[in-house]
């Protein structure tokens, strides 16, 4: 009996260690990250800053925009990206990984190329790796597309770092008391 019970426990023991957890937020909390590395090339699909919120095993996009637009958001009103997650989709979706916790978004787009007499078809699949502790985001941007006889793939990696969000505070800066600098 007691070699049974030992064995349960060290089987407890191994699946909890491997077991990666989703991201749990509440609806005002936003996570900030911004490129640190381009990768081999910049993508259209990728921004100098992503915006997030999690909850579970769906999280939110919420933005990609470069770090003057965010202050510029955020300078006209505080809780800009706060109020954005109401009508944003929870469309990205957790998937186990060896990283630590992992989400996918994909989108396909399809547009009539006029002039050649044919649809070009583009799928473009995100994957964003998250470090357990969140501070840091690798992100995989694979772009694929087809039209007029021809295929091709290409895949883009960028890595990010997680920032607070009074990186975009614009004016005096304050201390964490918040009280100001003499």
């Amino acid at each position: 009996m007691k070699a049974k019970r030992l064995l349960f426990l060290v089987m407890a023991i191994c699946l909890a260690s491997g077991v990666k957890a989703q991201f749990y937020d509440s609806a005002d909390d936003v996570c900030f990250y911004i490129m640190e590395s381009e990768g081999s090339s910049k993508s259209i699909y990728s921004s100098e800053v992503m915006i997030f919120n999690f909850d579970g095993r769906k999280a939110c996009y919420l933005a990609g925009s470069s770090v003057n637009t965010v202050k510029s958001h955020i300078k006209e009103n505080p809780d800009y990206y706060v109020e954005k997650e109401e009508n944003s989709d929870y469309d990205m979706k957790y998937e186990s990984s060896s990283y630590g916790t992992r989400y996918i978004k994909e989108l396909s787009e399809r547009d009539w190329n006029s002039f050649g007499g044919f649809w070009i078809t583009r799928n473009v699949k995100y994957t964003f790796d998250f470090s357990s502790d969140r501070n840091s985001l690798r992100v995989a941007i694979k772009v694929s597309g087809s039209g007029g006889g021809h295929s091709e793939s290409k895949t883009f990696n960028h890595t990010y770092k997680k920032v607070d969000k009074s990186y975009f505070k614009v004016g005096r800066s304050r201390t964490p008391s918040g009280s100001l600098y003499e």
